[in-house]
């Protein structure tokens, strides 16, 4: 008899343990899974905080642009507050990093399919950057033939019936561009020469956007000149910085050294309307 109660006594210390080891089981899975809930719920929160601080960023941005429309319509240059780099700002639980980019010192893609003078030009020195990149020059006519709207090939080109035999097929936009990033489907674009160009080139929605000389870098700059030049050593940059930035473009025509070149005023401005803010929040 004794024996038998010990045995049930046995078997009922280790029910009584196996129930706390089910429930101690069950107790960490639901303190995990509450652990994880909160930190689900504190990351969301967190994220909405931060894009609220970047929408934020953006409209502290279109302030300080519309401010420097208010203070001189007429001219932008890179001396101005919206050009600061890493323009910082801090307050109470966050920070905000602003850059803005005026898209205007870049070359707009979207002006080589523009006809007449401003066209020719814009090809031009399109032809001109290219070269002066070290990048081949039949760029210039697949960038041209994406965007077309027709199917004649032009001399270095490529349209659809090129891009349909490739392994994953696809089609020209036929249209304008929408961003610079549209570069990489090119017939033949390499990574190296899609990177080398999208910091000299932006896609504008309106094709006839002057360059605006007072924010060009180098290399962009340097397209204005004969394409019988090459790039003159930052010649132009070193003059901007010297004089100041231009308050026109004849100002800019008749400074040293351009005054003794043959430089054409066509599609060349020193205001812009398009930038490009970027927000790290």
């Amino acid at each position: 008899m004794n024996k038998n109660r010990k045995m049930e006594s046995g078997v009922a210390l280790i029910s009584v343990l196996l129930l706390v080891v089910i429930v101690t089981v069950l107790c960490v899975s639901m303190i995990r899974n509450q652990n994880f809930t909160i930190y689900q719920i504190r990351n969301s929160y967190d994220f909405t905080q931060t894009n609220l601080y970047a929408l934020g960023g953006e409209e502290l941005a279109r302030q300080i642009l519309w401010q420097d429309f208010q203070d001189s319509p007429g001219v932008d240059h890179l001396n101005e507050a919206w050009a600061e780099k890493n323009l910082h700002y801090e307050f109470e639980g966050g920070e905000i990093t602003i850059n803005i980019t005026d898209l205007q010192g870049k070359f707009n893609i979207n002006s080589l399919v523009l006809g007449g003078e401003l066209g020719r030009e814009a090809r031009r020195r399109f032809g001109k950057l290219l070269l002066d990149s070290g990048l081949e020059s039949m760029y210039l006519d697949r960038l041209i033939d994406w965007v077309d709207d027709d199917s004649a090939v032009r001399t270095l080109g490529a349209e659809d019936y090129d891009y349909l035999g490739l392994a994953t097929p696809y089609r020209t936009s036929s249209q304008p561009y929408i961003d610079v990033t549209e570069l990489s489907l090119l017939l033949d674009m390499d990574f190296l020469s899609f990177e080398k160009l999208r910091k000299r080139i932006s896609a504008l929605p309106v094709s006839n956007t002057p360059l605006n000389i007072n924010t060009s870098e180098s290399a962009v700059l340097n397209t204005i000149l004969p394409s019988a030049l090459d790039q003159v050593d930052n010649a132009l940059v070193r003059a901007r910085e010297t004089n100041g930035p231009y308050n026109s473009v004849d100002e800019f025509l008749r400074a040293s050294p351009i005054s003794r070149l043959t430089i054409t005023d066509t599609g060349l401005s020193v205001q812009s309307n398009f930038f490009e803010v970027q927000i790290r929040a």
